[in-house]
């Protein structure tokens, strides 16, 4: 769409934007306001919230480059503390004493943990609800953190997402759609059962609400997810309920709220990485490591790759070369089908001589490199 085009589309829905101005310098000026402002710009009148609710006037911040760049993180918050455990009865057979106080001792607390921790059904066990011993914890919270890097500002945002006072999935994908103004959450834990869910949310930064979209196929969780072209976001891999990995992928159609179902990978992967390449003319979909069922914390050296034009994966062997470390969190890509691995801490000091580093893999190149560290405020 060009400028003209733009200009014309917002004319044709709102007359008189500023009244007393001219529609084009009323344009430049309403294009201007920070975004922390549009949901209170959206009750002045009712041309202003059709203005701004239209994807055409977002179009027109990117243009003049007035859009503002937003850094979304799915965050864990802290969690509240429980309350304190009533006193003990007193011994009415003796006198009121500091003595006769019952106070756990370190073993006690520390059997008290152990015991919560294998009945925790995260770890398989069984809940007795018989045992007055266990301790009830309550689900912890996780919400959306949102930086504003053009305003240098931080705010929480807690999506009701069905869970009541839990806010969104534990450890969901947070996808950007920048072209649509959409940011989607998909998958992860629901936080009071820890099951893996199949659900999509869709926070919509031009229209404004937070709605639940078409769900994927089956509850997944630590899967590889990327965003494809301006709507398009594959996902793959990861495990269900049962903690099996799996090795199925699907695509998103953000326009058409659909999914539709890939062919299986060849193999299961479970923590493994998504990745795309902005500007790839095949838009295609990389897996990269993961485990498979059996061999839980063994990280996969090759990926897979899938091509929407074959509608086929392609296995690529040599691809992450440290077995002990997942590379979920670690990676991103760059434009000229570069990929880079964030490595640092100790860990990574047993996989690497230089300790923190950058690494660099491309496409069609077997070797890796280190960049220099460098630090930055």
């Amino acid at each position: 769409m060009t400028a003209a085009d733009g200009k014309n589309e917002i004319r044709q829905r709102v007359e008189d934007v500023i009244p007393g101005l001219p529609d084009d310098i009323a344009l430049e000026c309403l294009v201007r306001v920070p975004y922390r402002f549009h949901s209170t710009m959206k009750w002045v009148c009712r041309g202003w919230r059709t203005l701004i609710a239209h994807p055409s006037f977002y179009h027109e911040r990117r243009r003049l480059r007035t859009a503002e760049h937003l850094v979304c993180l799915v965050q864990a918050l802290p969690s509240p503390l429980p309350p304190p455990p009533p006193p003990p009865p007193r011994d009415s057979t003796t006198d009121d004493c500091i003595n006769n106080i019952t106070i756990n001792t370190a073993k006690e607390v520390e059997e008290e943990l152990h015991h919560h921790h294998h009945h925790h059904p995260l770890y398989g066990g069984q809940d007795d609800a018989e045992d007055e011993r266990q301790l009830h914890c309550p689900p912890p919270l996780y919400g959306l953190s949102i930086y504003n890097a053009s305003r240098h500002t931080w705010h929480r945002m807690m999506p009701n997402c069905g869970f009541g006072s839990s806010g969104i999935p534990m450890f969901c994908h947070c996808v950007a759609l920048p072209s649509c103004g959409k940011l989607l959450l998909l998958g992860g834990w629901d936080p009071t059962s820890l099951e893996a869910l199949p659900d999509v949310y869709v926070l919509d930064f031009i229209g404004g609400g937070f709605r639940r979209a078409a769900s994927m196929s089956v509850g997944r969780s630590f899967f590889a997810c990327a965003a494809v072209g301006p709507s398009t976001v594959y996902v793959g891999g990861g495990h269900d309920n049962q903690k099996n990995a799996l090795r199925s992928a699907e695509v998103y159609d953000a326009d058409a709220d659909e999914w539709r179902t890939l062919p299986a990978m060849a193999v299961e992967r479970d923590e493994c990485q998504g990745l795309c390449w902005e500007g790839d003319p095949d838009g295609r979909f990389w897996v990269v490591s993961g485990y498979s069922t059996e061999s839980q914390g063994r990280f996969r050296s090759d990926a897979e790759c899938y091509d929407p034009a074959t509608g086929c994966w392609s296995r690529v062997d040599g691809v992450w070369p440290f077995p002990s470390m997942s590379p979920r969190g670690t990676t991103a890509s760059s434009v000229g089908y570069e990929w880079w691995w964030f490595l640092g801490g100790e860990q990574q000091q047993q996989n690497i001589i230089n300790g923190d580093a950058l690494q660099i893999r491309g496409e069609n190149n077997d070797e890796w490199r280190s960049k220099e560290k460098r630090v930055g405020r």
